[in-house]
């Protein structure tokens, strides 16, 4: 059974050094490679002000597909949905959810 992470990350994440051991893929559970202790902006602030810091970057090796697009895409339609009080909330998480499982079972390594 493909259980939906609809919460977790979107196939990248910039922990501090050293305090996350491995992170799998809000999107499609991969195991997500890591650089360590890298330096770079991880936010649109940072970037603005000039700045940086030392990170851990965890990305996930399928970030780039279609497919793992289109199921972050359809995550985010949910939140959107949810965070709006939209009455249809549930119809479209069960649609989503319908669409991002099947995709899952076609593409994904678990």
């Amino acid at each position: 059974m493909v259980k939906i992470d609809w919460y977790g990350n979107e196939g990248r994440c910039y922990p501090l050094p050293g305090t996350v051991k491995k992170a799998v893929c809000g999107v499609c559970s991969t195991p997500m490679n890591v650089a360590r202790s890298v330096l770079r902006t991880t936010s649109l602030v940072e970037a603005l002000d000039g700045g940086s810091h030392r990170c851990d970057a965890f990305t996930c090796p399928n970030l780039q597909k279609g497919w793992h697009k289109r199921i972050y895409d359809l995550k985010m339609d949910v939140y959107k949905a949810e965070i709006s009080g939209a009455v249809d909330y549930w119809k479209k998480k069960a649609a989503a959810g319908k669409e991002i499982k099947k995709i899952l079972k076609k593409y994904a390594v678990r």
